[in-house]
């Protein structure tokens, strides 16, 4: 019972120590879950956030402003605009006019675009479309698809903008200017327009960026956001590039990063697909955004971040690993505390049974022998012959429990242990039961492997051998058969008992080798015994350090022992 007892504790310790570990390890999980979620958040907010600062802050691909000072000037004067006419919607001249007579009361100066236009002979002659600025206007809008304003040596002309070369055209200095009043010999002098620049307003289905002579913006977040990243972009590392719908680059942004990169090596990222890089040691997910203007690839790394919440999990499993040494301290002592009442009981129960046992044998022993002293006085007697019975049937019962007391006292190592034939011993045993198998009509097999030595209590085994062949023709069929096996498998000493039994009741097997257990529950005597057999087996099974199980299977009760 000590040892059921410790075993009780073990189970108490391990299936605590079980369910701590499990409550440790999903408490990592939800940790390392919450932790993810929170990274892919925080990755997934910073790139919607680098996609809406590349869309809001990208180039107008439908316009493009070109200052005049910047304008290629030819050999007649004129500056050239390196643009496709034919591409183009208008142009907005944008200028000042002033005057130096201060009487004028309007006063305005004018000049001309000229196209290169091939005539019917194939001879490159120029037309061009007339600009006006008057008093108060600085900005002034040309009309590219208007085809009715053409004008060649001063006369209007019929022609098509599609006809035009597609190269370039040119914008004249002021040609002329005018004023109201007469004084003024030469308006020129008076009168002054100055072009600042030109706004080109493409038609809908062309980009800007499609021009060859177009210049991509380079930029980074700091150009971006003048008073400051956000601290959202700023925990990340991240770049993008903004392309039109035709893929044209508008835009190369270097981001929160050292990197720099060249169109040719932004084509690469783009074209590889990849959905991530790794650059100076960071790795990139790459993703593609677009809208009904602009196509966005963008790149962004949480690597810190992530590299943080690696720590924190590496940290929080350390941690955990050493609250779950704490805890296992802790089951192990309340494991103490939690069997210490079953240990109490049972030293209780046994102290009780040992002084009962000792206590009954005295009064027992006198009056069985009373009971003979009458009966050789008085004659052959009935009642006294009862009276005998039943004493003889205590002294087997106390006789029984205090064999059971000095069993569960018993250390598991004996210093009465002794090398033995445990062959010899459970040939010896069995045969004792022979004649009372043959008058109850049982018939005893035995197979026993020969000169088996084993070092135990020999008549503690062969008490083991004698319970069992008991129970064994107590509890099997009439004309059957027992069979009794001992054999030695890889060190072990395994003994068998199988007897033939119909209807057995397989519920009552847990129960078998519990105290005063009978599977008779009307406690009749059909069967003679006091429950205690199979109890003293087991005690003397793990005083040997062994195990015995009972089963039932094909009508057959099978006891195994393991020495």
């Amino acid at each position: 019972m000590d040892k059921e007892i410790k075993r009780l504790r073990n189970k108490f310790f391990i299936l605590s120590s079980v369910i701590s570990f499990i409550v440790i390890l999903v408490m990592m999980v939800i940790l390392n879950f919450l932790m993810n979620l929170s990274y892919k958040n925080e990755l997934k907010t910073a790139s919607d956030m680098l996609v809406h600062t590349a869309f809001s802050n990208a180039s107008d691909i439908t316009s493009e402003l070109i200052y005049i000072k910047d304008m290629e000037i030819n050999n007649l004067g004129n500056r050239v605009v390196n643009r496709d006419p034919t591409t183009i919607k208008k142009v907005i001249l944008n200028g000042t006019i002033t005057c130096d007579d201060k009487t004028a009361q309007w006063y305005s100066a004018g000049g001309g675009i000229f196209f290169e236009y091939p005539d019917e002979s194939g001879k490159m002659k120029f037309i061009h479309k007339e600009y006006k600025f008057n008093h108060g206007e600085t900005k002034m809008t040309i009309d590219f698809t208007d085809n009715s304003n053409f004008f060649y040596d001063g006369q209007p002309i019929q022609t098509d903008i599609s006809k035009v070369s597609q190269k370039c055209f040119y914008i004249s200095e002021v040609w002329w200017a005018s004023l109201s009043t007469s004084e003024s010999l030469s308006p020129d002098e008076d009168v002054t327009l100055t072009l600042e620049s030109i706004e080109i307003h493409y038609l809908e289905n062309i980009s800007v960026a499609a021009s060859d002579n177009y210049a991509i913006s380079y930029r980074d977040l700091s150009k971006v956001y003048p008073e400051g990243v956000p601290d959202t972009l700023n925990s990340c590392s991240c770049f993008y590039f903004v392309c039109d719908k035709q893929g044209n680059f508008t835009e190369i942004n270097n981001g929160n990063t050292t990197a720099e990169f060249s169109p040719e090596k932004a084509l690469k990222f783009i074209q590889s697909k990849k959905t991530e890089f790794t650059i100076n040691k960071k790795t990139y997910r790459y993703s593609i955004s677009e809208n009904n203007k602009y196509i966005v690839h963008s790149f962004i790394s949480n690597t810190q971040t992530q590299q943080d919440s690696k720590r924190l999990i590496m940290i929080s499993a350390l941690s955990g690993g050493g609250v779950f040494i704490v805890v296992l301290v802790l089951i192990y002592l309340i494991s103490g505390r939690a069997v210490r009442p079953v240990s109490e009981s049972y030293r209780r129960q046994k102290e009780f049974i040992s002084n009962a046992s000792h206590e009954l044998k005295t009064p027992i022993t006198v009056i069985s022998a009373t009971m003979g002293l009458m009966q050789k006085k008085n004659g052959q007697d009935r009642l006294i012959d009862c009276v005998l019975v039943q004493t003889k049937k205590m002294t087997g019962l106390v006789n029984e429990m205090l064999s059971l007391s000095r069993l569960s006292s018993t250390e598991k190592i004996c210093s009465d242990f002794t090398s033995f034939d445990i062959s010899k011993t459970v040939e010896n045993a069995v045969l004792y039961f022979e004649s009372r198998a043959f008058e109850e009509h049982r018939q005893i097999v035995t197979e026993i492997q020969p000169a088996l030595s084993y070092i135990g209590n020999e008549s503690k085994i062969d008490e083991l051998i004698g319970i069992l062949t008991d129970n064994a023709l107590k509890y099997s069929n009439e004309n059957s058969e027992i069979k009794i096996t001992l054999n030695q498998t890889k060190n072990k000493i395994i003994i068998t008992f199988e007897n033939f039994c119909e209807g057995f009741d397989t519920a009552i097997i847990p129960h078998l080798f519990e105290r005063f257990y009978r599977g008779d529950k009307s406690h009749s005597n059909e069967k003679e015994g006091f429950g205690l057999g199979l109890s003293i087996a087991k005690e003397i099974t793990e005083i040997h350090n062994g195990k015995i199980t009972a089963e039932y299977k094909n009508n057959l009760v099978v006891f195994t022992v393991v020495l």
